[in-house]
């Protein structure tokens, strides 16, 4: 009887391991499914399916680090706590202030040591830091995973990028990513130059600040932040792809394999990063002066709450049209002058002042930083030094204001000249993405865009009307119940399917992590089942 019993429960065991051993393999299929959703492999390199699980967790996910030199961070780290509450007791008797500088650069002071309970205090919770027994914490990747991060880095042919306009990572051969790069620096906007002088760039820009400087234009924090010495490079572009521009159907037929086309390129989004180079500080410095001038247009739309706050407050027209609009390739489709000029009429260092704590430039020293900032603007790509000759370049840190207030002058212009303008009943952008709101007929609202499209030769618009409901920004405008009942526009969040994904991955990470009964392995399941139903 005892054996027959025994017997059984070696039955059941086994039994209930190989329940566990399907469950195990069935998830791991689905997360893998899943996974090549958001990773798209355009390249002639095959992706085993833990690079692709690698892939998929984002180019920002950072792996558990090693515990072997664990116990040397924590002491480095507290080394700075350590610094920092000696600074705390040594400013202590001076006046507090909760605004920090905008240009303050870090000292790394190291004051006297304090009194003698705070060193006290500093060396007893030194060691016990010191003592602590390092253990073995839970590793987020699986051995598999970690061999497939030294198999990616080891792939030279390849270059791995983030997609633009979604977190779809996007795999390419690297030579056709370096001829789709030569095929856009081919265009007017971009010219191939000599190896540019850094230091000849450095002296234009420290020549107009030992100017304003003798006009006491500068305190001690931006002085130091402008004029501290560092070394400086030329910009570096790189492509984001815009797979949104490809075919659905071939983007279905190579995520299934089933595409004979590879390599494939699409057209890629210029980014031209400006860390290091000698226009990243001085642009900080007019970014800082040029940001009120925006938030002042009577369209300017901060984000997605600023949006919604703006939204809640109207009522409307039943039979209003909603539209929203784009301005395809605002960047680099605007002259050096007519930025240059557009900011020269918005630009009031009067009216500025008022609204900041630092001392405004003049208008002059203004354009004349921000002309050697757009004109300056060289980078390398593929070992050859190139400048852009057309438009601001997108990295740079001003960029954005300053495309900004001439795409304010622009939109103005178009609503100047529409003779039904007074039929809108509201209007508000963010960069070169608009929403407009319109009490009239759908012949009018494409009538304001015809004007739109001719009055700039490089810029054009491109527009979506709807008579229920637009998606803007993050958000879902629509006419709901309540505007049958208030006139007054719902709205809803528009949530990108990947956002749902990580937000779920991340839930039943966190809760696979801290499970110990089986309540919680219920919760991991349920999570699960969310993920892998998402379409």
């Amino acid at each position: 009887m005892t054996r027959r019993f025994k017997r059984k429960i070696k039955r059941s065991k086994s039994f209930r391991a190989g329940l566990i051993e399907q469950y195990k393999f069935r998830e791991r299929v689905e997360k893998e499914e899943k996974a090549r959703k958001y990773v798209l492999n355009l390249s002639n390199h095959e992706l085993n399916n833990e690079e692709v699980l690698l892939l998929s967790k984002g180019l920002k996910f950072i792996p558990t680090p090693k515990t072997k030199n664990a116990k040397n961070q924590i002491m480095l780290s507290f080394n700075e706590f350590a610094r920092k509450l000696r600074c705390k007791y040594h400013f202590g008797g001076q006046e507090k202030t909760n605004n920090l500088h905008p240009f303050r650069i870090k000292s790394g002071f190291e004051p006297n040591r304090g009194c003698e309970n705070l060193e006290k205090y500093i060396e007893l919770t030194k060691l016990e830091l010191s003592s602590i027994q390092m253990r073995q914490t839970h590793d987020n990747l699986s051995l598999r995973e970690r061999h497939a991060i030294k198999q990616l880095k080891s792939l030279k042919d390849v270059v791995i990028k983030k997609a633009d306009k979604s977190n779809t990572i996007v795999i390419l051969d690297k030579e056709m990513y370096k001829r789709e790069g030569e095929k856009m620096l081919n265009s007017p906007h971009y010219e191939e130059v000599e190896q540019p002088n850094l230091h000849e760039i450095d002296n234009a820009i420290m020549k107009i600040i030992g100017e304003m400087k003798m006009n006491s234009m500068f305190d001690k924090e931006t002085i130091k932040y402008l004029t501290s010495g560092q070394t400086y490079r030329v910009g570096r572009l790189y492509l984001l792809p815009k797979i949104h521009k490809l075919n659905e159907q071939l983007i279905t037929n190579v995520r299934h394999g089933a595409c004979n086309e590879l390599p494939i390129m699409p057209p890629g989004r210029p980014i031209i990063s400006q860390i290091g180079t000698p226009a990243e500080r001085i642009g900080h410095y007019c970014d800082y002066f040029l940001v009120p001038i925006v938030r002042m247009q009577n369209t300017y739309i901060k984000d997605t709450s600023d949006f919604i706050n703006k939204i809640e407050s109207l009522k409307l027209n039943p039979d209003c049209l909603l539209i929203t609009y784009d301005v395809t390739s605002m960047y680099t489709n605007m002259t050096f002058d007519e930025l240059l000029n557009a900011v020269g009429r918005s630009y009031n260092e009067h009216t500025l002042q008022s609204q900041l704590e630092l001392n405004c430039p003049t208008k002059q020293n203004m354009l004349d930083l921000l002309k050697i900032i757009l004109e300056n603007n060289y980078f390398e790509f593929n070992g050859k030094h190139y400048r852009q000759r057309i438009g601001a370049a997108m990295g740079a840190v001003p960029s954005p204001e300053i495309c900004d207030i001439r795409m304010y002058e622009i939109t103005n212009a178009m609503m100047s000249q529409f003779q039904y303008r007074e039929k809108i009943a509201f209007h508000g952008r963010y960069r070169d993405d608009g929403f407009i709101i319109y009490n009239g007929t759908l012949q009018e609202a494409n009538h304001l865009f015809e004007i739109g499209n001719a009055i700039h030769d490089l810029l054009k618009f491109t527009y979506e009307i709807s008579e229920t409901e637009m998606t803007f920004l993050d958000t879902t405008v629509f006419k709901g119940n309540r505007f049958s009942t208030q006139n007054v526009l719902d709205i809803k969040t528009h949530m990108k399917k990947q956002t749902i994904f990580n937000i779920y991955t991340e839930k039943a990470h966190i809760l696979r992590q801290s499970s110990k009964d089986s309540s919680k392995a219920n919760v991991i399941d349920y999570c699960a089942t969310q993920v892998t139903t998402l379409s």
